[in-house]
């Protein structure tokens, strides 16, 4: 793998925006088909289609070290792979586990969550027993204590938590004994982690206060 480029976070959220830009601008609207791997997509295009200033997405792309540019625009497979690298999200796949099977990690359960991305969900844990057992789902879910010899087993490497907040600290320690080497936590707890541990905090809540104008 290559380093990973240190960039802003603002530039890091656009980037994974326009990954997801760059599969369906070259993918037919009918079943999802790429038509065409060599398509090319100008940054005026980008800022059309986003509404990011074009100068504003030549400096993301200059700050990823991608100078590829020209008049009549990138090759998105290009583009594509230099953002993936830079961002450290080569498709390589990376298996993934839900724990806590709630309401919100039911809703996780989904296979199209992860579809046509490099992310594998592999397992999904909750401490109810019952819960485990009613819950249908396209991948294999256990009980909470199965956590070590499952992670360890499919070598599971990400977590998604969306367990009870008073549980959220002592699961991710479970996780990180575990193997587990980043986790997106969505539960309200700042978790207390290694350095060596990855987390992504996620909330609708403080979401829609970066998104409030008044």
């Amino acid at each position: 793998m290559i380093s990973q480029v240190v960039i802003p976070e603002a530039t890091r959220k656009r980037m994974l925006l326009l990954l997801d830009l760059l599969d369906s601008y070259s993918r037919s609207d009918a079943g999802g088909i790429k038509v065409n791997a060599n398509a090319k997509i100008t940054s005026a295009k980008i800022s059309e289609l986003t509404g990011w200033k074009d100068s504003l997405i030549r400096h993301d792309f200059w700050l990823l070290g991608y100078n590829k540019g020209i008049s009549n625009g990138y090759q998105t497979d290009d583009l594509r792979n230099a953002v993936e690298r830079a961002l450290g999200v080569e498709s390589v796949k990376k298996n993934c586990c839900i724990v806590g099977l709630g309401r919100l990690g039911a809703a996780l359960l989904d296979e199209k969550l992860t579809e046509d991305t490099p992310f594998v969900i592999k397992a999904g844990f909750d401490s109810n027993v019952n819960r485990v057992e009613i819950l249908r789902s396209n991948f294999p879910l256990y009980p909470a204590h199965d956590m070590n010899w499952v992670i360890k087993q499919e070598k599971i490497s990400l977590a998604v938590l969306t367990v009870a907040d008073k549980d959220a600290q002592v699961m991710a320690e479970r996780l990180i004994n575990a193997g587990i080497l980043g986790i997106v936590n969505m539960t309200k707890v700042v978790l207390k982690v290694p350095t060596n541990i990855m987390v992504e905090n996620l909330s609708i809540i403080n979401a829609l206060k970066l998104i409030t104008r008044e």
